[in-house]
């Protein structure tokens, strides 16, 4: 080794030891201060951990009092009773409501395709004569006799459509109401993320709501409950968004002056079925009340409900006061239709002889088998059942073991399911005295729903299921989807299924538009039921020349009868035979319809 090799070795051993000590220095000197530092953070900590430690001792003991109106983020956090909304950690999904909106597109399609458009039954061919008056003599109410005694909001509505595009009134209700039943999905969604507190909550629900087969049949067809159904739900909403908006003036205001707005366009809507909501607003009032004065764990989130609800319900009968006495004068006819209903229910209690019908003919009768309407109907008794289950134990958990509920919403939703099942099961004796036509509860029923699906939904926004379960959550999805599609059958009364044919043909139409043509002031048998009459009220509007449709039994003085192959096969569907003689004239026979003239038999017959 050279010796310039031999000095360089002590430098280098002498660098290294600097270096070492200066990193050293520099270590303790950044440490130091650090630690030093930390240690009156910590000291700071302490007292804080100790008073929120006693604030969660303090709001454990009085866990019962937690305030009824929650923001939409602390309502997923509030646990009164031990059970809370989960608060989930995914990110805002807003589109979420697309899936029930394309769905009910789907449907609607299904409906208008199913029989290329060439559907009617008889709400919508009331409706469609209805529209056309009010299109023809371009006022409100063309005259009391031919006038909506229940409302007038369709009707406008419908010839301001038909104003703007062009579109006759018939292709208005066959082929785009259907599809505009899948507007109902917005404030149905915009209702149950307020109920749930979670989108995902919100979307399984209306997805549920739209598998109910009496909700669906009354939205797909054309009547007035395609926008009723909506202000409903609407209301619902503004009332319900209402209680959570108490310490936001502005926004509180605005809400309270758009329920009464929605309210009064329910009530020009149809004002029986605004009735049936107002009275459910008074039922809930009352029972909150009275639970509310027993149980002194309710009476916080009864006290809103107190102050609220005494001031909607006058309003509400107010709006109805102004809208039958001044601003729609037919719907005084709805007075002569409570007072009936009055005359009828107590003559059923005592046993005075009136006429009445089965409102439960057609579950026998209306389908190809009784397992069959079990079938397309198991959708309504899966959510009565639950619902009904669910409620009976929030029912159990509140009011005889004292625990409080989640929140002043979920209260609100449980007294609204027991006003609705009230009505449910008055409408249950109104139908058996015969009143407004023995189907009071096929329009109860669907607000029944509404309520129905908004308990279960409420159970199923909590439930998180976790891996281990994933199968059952699938299967769960698959089921839903088989209960969809057989709902749909039976919202659309699906000819391989059901006895109530709802579709007609083309040259069963050409039948009745020559016998119109032909004949004067001549009473026409056309079917089993009113399938053909309702056929061509919707197409053509009244008789011109003054013919009278009928149908079901034929009357002795009816002396003409329209049979089709449509009829005749519906005719050996039911086993029920064709009221055709054997030595009556054809008159008329375009190969697949024929119009029959009976022959004479005194001379005073034609």
């Amino acid at each position: 080794m050279s010796k310039r090799t031999k000095n360089l070795e002590p430098r280098t051993q002498n660098l290294e030891a600097t270096n070492n000590k200066r990193t050293k220095e520099q270590k303790n000197k950044t440490q130091e201060p650090r630690t030093q530092n930390l240690e009156p953070r910590t000291q700071n900590l302490e007292p804080k951990v100790l008073e929120a430690s006693q604030d969660l001792e303090v709001t454990e003991q009085s866990a019962g009092n937690v305030p009824p109106l929650l923001s939409r983020r602390e309502r997923g956090m509030a646990k009164p009773g031990g059970e809370g909304l989960p608060k989930s950690s995914k990110p805002a999904r807003h589109w979420l409501w697309l899936g029930p909106l394309l769905y009910m597109l789907i449907v609607g399609g299904y409906f208008v395709a199913r029989y290329e458009g060439r559907w009617a039954e008889n709400d919508s061919a009331v409706f469609t004569k209805y529209i056309r008056l009010m299109s023809e003599s371009g006022r409100l109410v063309p005259s009391n006799e031919d006038a909506y005694p229940n409302g007038y909001a369709y009707q406008a509505i419908s010839t301001f459509v038909v104003g703007i595009t062009g579109l006759d009134v018939a292709t208005l209700q066959q082929l785009i109401y259907p599809f505009l039943a899948a507007l109902v999905v917005l404030p149905a969604w915009a209702l149950y993320r307020e109920l749930t507190g979670s989108q995902r909550g919100a979307t399984i629900a209306t997805v549920l709501l739209f598998t109910q087969p009496e909700f669906l049949f009354v939205i797909l067809r054309s009547s007035h409950e395609k926008f009723t159904r909506s202000l409903l739900l609407l209301c619902l909403y503004l009332l319900v968004r209402s209680f959570t908006l108490s310490d936001r003036l502005w926004l509180f205001a605005a809400h309270v002056g758009l329920f009464y707005l929605a309210t009064f366009g329910f009530i020009a809507g149809n004002n029986l079925l605004a009735h049936s909501f107002i009275f459910a607003v008074a039922i809930a009032l009352f029972l909150g009340f009275g639970l509310g004065r027993w149980r002194d764990n309710l009476r916080v989130h009864t006290a809103p409900l107190v102050q609220r609800l005494p001031y909607a319900v006058l309003i509400c009968l107010g709006l109805v006061y102004l809208f039958i006495f001044y601003a729609y004068e037919p719907a005084q006819h709805d007075l002569l239709v409570l007072q009936n209903l009055a005359d009828r229910i107590a003559a059923l209690f005592l046993d005075v002889q009136t006429q009445s019908t089965n409102a439960y003919a057609q579950v026998s009768t209306g389908w190809i088998s009784l397992y069959i309407y079990f079938m397309v109907s198991i959708a309504n008794w899966i959510i009565l059942g639950a619902s009904f289950v669910l409620w009976v134990r929030q029912g159990f958990r509140w009011v005889i073991q004292g625990k409080a509920p989640e929140s002043g919403n979920i209260w609100l939703l449980w007294l609204f399911y027991a006003a609705f099942a009230a009505q449910g099961g008055l409408s249950v004796v109104a139908d058996a005295s015969g009143a407004l036509g023995s189907n009071l509860q096929h329009r109860i029923f669907p607000s029944m729903s509404i309520i129905a699906v908004g308990v279960v939904s409420v159970s199923l926004a909590r439930w998180q299921p976790r891996r281990a379960v994933r199968p059952i959550r699938w299967a769960l999805t698959a089921g839903v989807a088989c209960i969809a599609i057989l709902s749909v059958f039976k919202a659309t009364n699906e000819p391989l299924l059901s006895n109530k044919w709802t579709f007609y043909r083309p040259y069963e139409l050409k039948t009745l538009e020559w016998a119109d043509a032909h004949l004067r002031k001549n009473q026409i048998w056309t079917e089993l039921d009113e399938r053909l009459a309702v056929a061509f009220i919707t197409r053509n509007g009244s008789s011109r020349n003054e013919n009278g449709w009928y149908a079901f039994d034929l009357n002795s003085t009816t002396r003409n009868l329209i049979v089709s192959s449509v009829t005749r096969l519906r005719s050996t569907r039911v086993q029920q035979s064709l009221p055709v003689p054997p030595d009556a004239q054809r008159v008329y026979d375009n190969g697949e319809a024929q119009l029959y003239h009976r022959r004479a038999h005194t001379p005073y017959q034609r």
